[in-house]
């Protein structure tokens, strides 16, 4: 099973101590026990959090009608709010420090599940929470268990949701089109009913980034998923906040989608190094799960070629995705899926996670 070590990893004393505390005060620090964050964070000494990796997300359960936070951002970041599994509403931080109403006007005899998820990438902005403020007569209660599952994607732009929200393969991308939640990845969670972690970026490649006019790139997904955040290289994680089940890594679109493109052994000694990375980071037990890209050629025969090669019983590739899924009515913003084409992509995928993993295929919608 999928272990999350995080700051919710407290003895029950401590636990019932804090909640005690909560109760006499509306201001929480951005790391209290009550909040799940799920996903790579920084934690400074003053308890604020911060994150920027696209899809990250932090659930709390409340009671009482109403939570806001303080928050700042380098950028400009932009979130979805869900409640009791449902959408809510989305809200963006874009300044130094803002006051922000997550929930309002909730039913105050209820207890509700409450998720905030970051749908852009952390390429537009890195969000640090300073505090939590509950409104009158709100509690936080002693949070819901975790899935007890985890998968962890490693990709670029289809993965981070990348026009998404668009409604036509020639809108112009925007922020606003970027949408996390509607990637394959978020449904395969929803499907899976795991916990997750998206360490994608938008054009980035294994071995070569897009456009590059190179054949290699100085910097890309094998340098990038080494970092706590998207937005800083000196950030150096210790893969120590969770354990995934699975590592779904899907790249290759980039590598090869401009000339001029890697060789063989450039692309492949890239990919192996993710590979490696992998393993050192989290074991040899843990499932890896190769996508190959809609550029089946050459993509699918080097990755093919790295599989059948490694001495790995827990490395496994799929087939192509090449004619998932329709070049226009299946497309959003900027020639990227749109939400059709994000669920062909899940729905492809679900045979094989549920083989690899021996999870039951569930009669649920994939969406």
């Amino acid at each position: 099973m999928g272990k999350i070590i995080t700051i919710l990893v407290l003895a029950w004393s401590c636990q019932c101590s804090c909640f005690s505390q909560v109760r006499q005060s509306k201001d929480l620090p951005a790391n209290t026990s009550g909040i799940a964050y799920v996903g790579r964070t920084v934690v400074n000494d003053l308890g604020e959090v911060t994150f920027d990796w696209v899809g990250s997300y932090f659930e709390f359960t409340l009671k009482g009608q109403s939570m806001s936070i303080r928050a700042s951002d380098k950028g400009e970041s932009h979130f979805n709010v869900f409640v009791d599994g449902l959408f809510y509403k989305t809200f963006a931080v874009s300044s130094r420090d803002t006051l922000i109403d997550i929930v309002s006007n909730l039913e105050d005899d209820k207890q509700h599940l409450v998720r905030v998820q970051k749908r852009s990438e952390g390429e537009f902005g890195c969000t640090t929470i300073h505090h939590f403020t509950l409104g009158d007569k709100t509690k936080l209660d002693i949070p819901s268990p975790r899935p007890g599952r985890f998968i962890e994607f490693i990709g670029d732009s289809f993965t981070v949701g990348y026009g998404a929200d668009g409604t036509d393969r020639d809108q112009p991308f925007s922020v606003s089109t970027e949408n996390a939640d509607k990637t394959y990845a978020c449904i395969l969670a929803r499907y899976f009913q795991t916990d997750y972690a998206l360490i994608a970026h938008s054009g980035r490649g294994a071995a070569r980034n897009y456009g590059d006019s190179l054949t290699t790139s100085r910097y890309t997904m094998k340098d990038a998923m080494l970092n706590s955040l998207n937005s800083d290289t000196t950030s150096r994680y210790g893969f120590d906040q969770y354990i995934p089940d699975l590592v779904v890594i899907n790249l290759g679109s980039n590598d090869f989608s401009t000339a001029p493109v890697p060789s063989q052994k450039e692309f492949q000694q890239a990919y192996l190094r993710i590979i490696r990375q992998l393993r050192r980071a989290y074991g040899a037990e843990v499932k890896i799960l190769c996508v190959v890209s809609r550029l089946e050629v050459p993509v699918g025969g080097y990755i093919a070629d790295i599989v059948g090669k490694l001495d790995d019983n827990n490395l496994y590739y799929t087939a192509s995705l090449r004619g998932v899924m329709n070049n226009d009515s299946d497309m959003g913003a900027a020639w990227h899926p749109g939400v059709r084409g994000h669920q062909k992509m899940a729905t492809f995928l679900v045979p094989y996670i549920a083989t690899v993993m021996d999870w039951s295929m569930e009669d649920r919608v994939i969406k």
